[in-house]
């Protein structure tokens, strides 16, 4: 039981993130960037959205390194980042299918990949991913990848796609790694 506390106690803290982020539209506020472990974040996203995944027939699979992988950011806006992309994964497999989530941590780079096998995306919508109001769902409004893509921005990362019809998509998030002193200064 103490772990769904904790699980009810982290989203609270989400949802009342983003109630702020809206209010960025009213005015401009701080952004605390600290030092976590991005694979804290995703196990915390993947454990959240796990039972609405089965439901729909979907499994998310992950393989993260043994090693910590240390970063610093804001750990609300990634969480709201992976939790955009694997929902949008989710929802791309309406018959099921599995979504793979990896951390690849080399010498200058933090790699985030999340692949999905569901019914892809055409190279025409693909350039267009993260425009305000752009989306490829029938109920969506294309806020939530704008949104992923200016948060990534902003911690000086990169998200590429990689998407055929029929055959899934992939989002790969890229991220320089930084001394201490330099993720201090941005």
């Amino acid at each position: 039981m103490p772990y769904f506390v904790e699980t009810i106690l982290d989203e609270i803290e989400r949802i009342s993130f983003i109630v702020n982020e809206f209010m960025v539209f009213a005015k401009p506020h701080s952004v605390y960037f600290s030092e976590f472990d991005v694979k804290n974040i995703l196990s915390s996203v993947i454990s959240f959205l796990e039972p609405k995944a089965l439901l729909k027939n979907v499994r998310i699979k992950y393989e993260f390194p043994s090693e910590d992988i240390v970063f610093t950011g804001e750990k609300n806006q990634l969480k709201q980042v992976f939790i955009n992309l694997i929902k949008n994964s989710i929802e791309a497999m309406p018959t099921g299918g599995n979504i793979y989530v990896s951390i690849d941590s080399t010498a200058h780079h933090i790699l985030i990949k999340i692949k999905d096998e569901g019914v892809g995306i055409g190279e025409e919508h693909v350039k267009r991913l993260g425009e305000p109001f752009f989306t490829t769902k029938h109920n969506g409004n294309g806020l939530g990848l704008m949104v992923s893509y200016k948060i990534i921005q902003n911690h000086k990362g990169t998200i590429n796609v990689k998407s055929k019809l029929n055959q899934g998509t992939s989002f790969i998030i890229t991220f320089n790694k930084k001394t201490k002193k330099e993720a201090f200064n941005l």
